[in-house]
Formats: structure tokens, sequence, C-alpha cells
């Protein structure tokens, strides 16, 4: 009688631990992450893999985007719920009051981006760019880095041709000599320029002139419908950041998976950048430059004051980093 009782109190234990599990998974809040092909928004994909944002209560789907500018669309058009833009494609977004908002930051550093030429092309100088085709994805941080560097050299915005590529085809376009430069970012620079040898130079690096990495970007439905998630998002991202600056090689293999390029190019990348999720003030100075640059060249239908657009984040940032400050180490 006794070993009858403690297999049935045995046995509704286990069923009541398999409940709760099932339980737990039913709990998870759906998400679908639409993540870019580029190697600074790493922690979206690291942390998926590793079970963070599993940790955290969500239920992760993948969709692979290009651009910004594509994150911009699929978030507005409802067809993901997280994403990542960069200052000046999240700056337009603003500007066009694109329904989703920053909440943090998924990595800095502008020199992952740079400008690629062609040696044939004859390009020693910013200046040298006048009259060269580019290579260059519309709307990113790549984009307003090329805007600045013109200006810096005293070239009107139309002194170059610019070719409408994303980060993934751009480098075929210079390897094949349909443009004469591109400008790109990490890992796609180091990878292209491997290819062609002594036939491609880097001209310079945009770290002086722009941010890189960017915002991590919630659409203000997912948003409504899961207000108490929101800083947990933020915290789920922040502690796959910590993973990756604390796990750099493992972390630089599993993202080759996702870009499908050998670990040591996206080791390469690492150095160029900071996966730290506060908004710091060159980020803020490079939003102020953008929106001023964007409005003035009529690229956006208004100049929008970014500090307005950084409410939500400055709040829930402040939040996260109450409780959890560790995450920053």
């Amino acid at each position: 009688m006794k070993l009858r009782s403690r297999l049935l109190g045995a046995a509704t234990l286990a069923l009541a631990v398999i409940a709760a599990g099932s339980a737990s998974a039913q709990e998870r809040v759906k998400v679908r992450f639409g993540i870019l092909t580029t190697a600074s928004q790493a922690a979206y994909y690291v942390g998926t893999k590793k079970g963070i944002f599993a940790k955290y209560g969500f239920d992760i789907e993948i969709q692979t985007l290009a651009t910004g500018v594509q994150a911009n669309q699929a978030l507005a058009a409802g067809q993901v719920d997280w994403s990542g833009g960069g200052v000046e494609s999240t700056t337009v977004a603003w500007a066009n009051k694109l329904p989703f908002k920053a909440y943090s930051m998924y990595s800095t550093g502008g020199d992952s981006y740079g400008i690629l030429v062609r040696n044939e092309a004859n390009i020693k100088t910013p200046a040298d760019l006048k009259g060269k085709k580019i290579a260059v994805p519309q709307g990113t941080a790549p984009a307003q880095g090329l805007n600045q560097l013109l200006s810096q050299a005293g070239l009107p915005r139309d002194a170059v041709q610019r070719v409408n590529a994303n980060y993934g085809n751009m480098g075929q376009m210079l390897i094949a000599g349909s443009v004469d430069a591109m400008a790109g970012l990490e890992p796609f620079l180091t990878l292209t320029q491997e290819k062609m040898g002594d036939q491609a130079t880097l001209l310079l690096r945009l770290g002086k002139l722009v941010q890189g990495g960017g915002f991590f970007l919630i659409s203000d439905q997912w948003a409504a419908a899961n207000p108490t998630k929101i800083a947990d998002a933020v915290a789920a991202l922040w502690e796959s950041q910590q993973y990756v600056r604390q796990n750099p090689k493992e972390s630089a293999a599993i993202e080759a998976e996702f870009l499908k390029v050998e670990p040591r190019i996206v080791e390469v990348t690492f150095k160029w950048l900071n996966y730290h999720p506060l908004i710091d003030d060159f980020t803020r100075q490079s939003l102020d430059t953008t929106a001023k640059y964007l409005a003035a060249e009529k690229l956006t239908p208004v100049e929008v004051n970014p500090k307005d657009h950084l409410v939500e984040a400055d709040k829930i940032i402040a939040q996260v980093k109450a409780k959890h400050a560790k995450l920053l180490d």
C-alpha cells in the first residue's frame, strides 16, 4: 500500500513537472524577428541560437532581411515584430512616422563601414569619387557616410552615380567592374577585398562620420499587445550582447553559420564593432547630423528631432539598467 502510494506520488509529481514545462512553453510570446545578414546584428542571431531570448520568455522565428530599409518596410507592414535599423534608415522611418520605436542599440562601431574602390578607377582621395559609379544601399549608414564624405570633399550629392545595391551583392558588382566603388560594411568589405587581391583598396573607414551598428526596433503593434514584455526583450538583447562580448570566438562561429562565411571573417569584423546597448553621445550627435542632412536634401518630408523619438528608449534602458546592471559588464 505504501509502495503504491509512493508510486502514485512520484507519478503525480512527474506529471506536474511536465505540465509546468508545457505551460511555460505555451506562455512564451511568439516573435517574428527580422535579422539582417550583417555581423553587426550578431547578438540577435547568437542570442536566439543560445536560447537567451527563450530564457526571457520568447519563441523566436527568424526572418532574414538584407538592409535597414527592408527592415523598416517589414516592420511597417507587420511582417516582422522586431528588427534593427541603422542611424539613417531609422531617422527616415521617424520622419515618415512609421509604426515602430527604438528601444536600445544592438551594436556600435562606424569603422565597420567603409569605401572599397577598384584600383583601376584611380580613386586616391574622396574628391576622386566625382563622376564614379558607387554601389550603396539606400537609406543606410554607409549611404549617410558617403553623403558626408562628399560634402567634406566639396562635392554635391549628385557628384557621384549611386547604384542601389544590398550588402550581399555589392561585392560582386565591384568584382565584375559594373561599379567603381562600394560603400559597404564588414564582413563584406574584407570578403570582397580578399577576392580582388591587389585589384582593390580600402579608401577609408567611416567611423569619424557615422555611427555603426544601430537600433533595436519593436513594432508599435507588438508593443501594444505585449507591454509587459518590452523590458524583457531589451534585457534579452543585453544578455545576448554580453555573451558576444565575453565569447567572441564561439559567437563568431555561430554568426558565420548565419552569414554563410568562414568564422575568421566574422572574427575580423568583430574588431570593428562594440556590442554594447547604451545610446552614447556620438550616436545622438550622428542622429542630429543625419536628420539635418536628410531634411536639407529633401530626402525626408520634415526634419525630425531625434531626442523626441528616443523617449521610450531612454525610459526602457533606465528600467533595464536598474534591474540588470550586471549585463553591462
